[in-house]
């Protein structure tokens, strides 16, 4: 059976029942599995007839199979290393590789494992609360296989980075990674998320994040997907009191890239800072869709997404800031600043403040333009190619995203794949790299 423009729910339903079949779990998991697929039915495969779904077309997956998961060998070396010590879990397919991963003493009390490995009947069987408007994540909780758990103590300060990653083999294949990451009070954490892969896949991963008060987390999520596959990820946070994190989002690979971010800020003086990137060329699209959600007073939230987009790309920021009537004196920012590198590259921004309340400060605002022809004209006036005049300054515009990162092996490697990406010269990368 091929899919279509607009899938039949009969595929998925068929699917389904296979999948079912196959599958020994208690009444319990499949009862919430049942409940998460009835949840798809009942909200359909989207259509650019949506408004939420308007500016993604999925008519791209034309003629594919959506073949289920199988076994497939990875080489290691295939896969991305933080050159630096690490707890690295390894998800082929969907599934935990385990001859993949590796893992460092964890403090008592830690827990980083599969939920393969994991007595839980279900990490969240209908999808997150927040999500339930968003079909992949019902999907998602309907047909996961594994995913990674994270789960820190009371107060535990781990200092060593967490790495996860997700790796597609292709072949037309179907792909729902879960993520969930729990950090009690006070607890602190630096998670690397990963998704990877060759050839043609969906991906439909859905990651779960909850601090409680006083916890701190940094979150990196890089899609460096194959340029043959479609992404379409969620993500749920919800944090505590006095709780942190820093969201760093940077989408490179993909046919299609869509990553859904629902935020709640759920006690007084949460912080949340949400930073994207996203780098197009040739046919690509990037779109991220984020709401943040202001519950409780003192909250403050930021967001700052660019683009750079050359070629027939395309991108995709809609972001909303909710804030609700007795969440006084939030503090809320809204950026997107994209960069359009050909006449042929389409940019749709769309920040979006809902306010309830009366005492705060919040803010928004969105620029899309081409390079500053007098900043390229000052370069080549002092000797600089063309091309690099132009990757330079390009570079520059990026950067700033990549800068926000703590993590300095991380960061370094992707400042050099954006240097590669834009064929800066070797000496130039080595000068412009801290």
């Amino acid at each position: 059976m091929t899919v279509a423009a607009v899938v039949p729910i009969d595929f998925w339903r068929q699917r389904f029942a296979d999948f079912l079949a196959q599958r020994h779990e208690s009444a319990a998991s499949r009862h919430a599995r049942q409940a998460a697929f009835e949840r798809f039915e009942a909200l359909g495969w989207p259509t650019r007839h949506q408004e939420a779904w308007r500016f993604t077309d999925l008519s791209g997956l034309n003629g594919w199979t959506l073949q289920a998961a199988t076994d497939a060998p990875v080489d290691a070396d295939a896969l991305p290393t933080l050159e630096t010590a690490h707890h690295r879990m390894v998800f082929v397919n969907g599934r935990f590789a385990p001859g993949l991963s590796q893992g460092n003493l964890l403090p008592a009390g830690a827990t980083m494992t599969s939920f393969s490995q994991n007595p839980l009947p279900n990490p969240s069987p209908a999808g997150a609360a927040a999500l339930e408007q968003h079909p992949f994540a019902a999907l998602n909780g309907a047909f996961w296989e594994d995913g990674a758990l994270i789960h820190l103590p009371r107060g535990l300060v781990l200092d060593t980075p967490i790495q996860v990653i997700f790796y597609a083999t292709g072949g037309d294949m179907a792909v729902y990674p879960r993520l969930s990451v729990v950090l009690e009070d006070g607890a602190q954490a630096s998670v690397v998320v990963e998704y990877r892969g060759q050839g043609r896949y969906f991906n439909a991963p859905v990651a779960e994040l909850q601090l409680g008060q006083g916890a701190t987390l940094t979150y990196h999520q890089i899609q460096q997907e194959s340029a043959q596959a479609f992404h379409l990820g969620a993500i749920q946070l919800q944090q505590g009191r006095d709780s942190q994190t820093q969201m760093h989002l940077m989408s490179f690979g993909g046919q299609l890239a869509r990553t859904d971010i629902e935020t709640l800020l759920d006690g007084e003086h949460a912080q949340c800072l949400l930073n994207g990137l996203t780098i197009g060329r040739e046919n690509q699209a990037g779109n991220y869709y984020v709401r943040v959600n202001h519950a409780h007073p003192h909250g403050s939230s930021q967001q700052s997404f660019k683009s750079v987009l050359d070629d027939k790309a395309r991108a995709v920021f809609d972001g909303m800031i909710h804030v609700r009537p007795h969440a006084q004196k939030t503090d809320a920012r809204q950026s997107s600043r994209n960069l359009l590198l050909s006449k042929q590259a389409v940019i749709h921004s769309n920040p979006r403040l809902e306010i309830l309340a009366d005492d705060v400060k919040c803010g928004h605002g969105s620029t899309t333009g081409f390079l500053d022809p007098n900043a390229e004209f000052y370069l080549r006036a002092r000797g600089i190619p063309a091309a690099q005049a132009r990757a330079m300054l390009v570079y520059a515009f990026a950067n700033d995203s990549l800068n926000a990162m703590t993590l300095t092996p991380l960061r370094e490697r992707l400042t050099r794949l954006l240097a590669d990406r834009l064929a800066l010269d070797g000496s130039m990368i080595e000068a412009l790299i801290p």
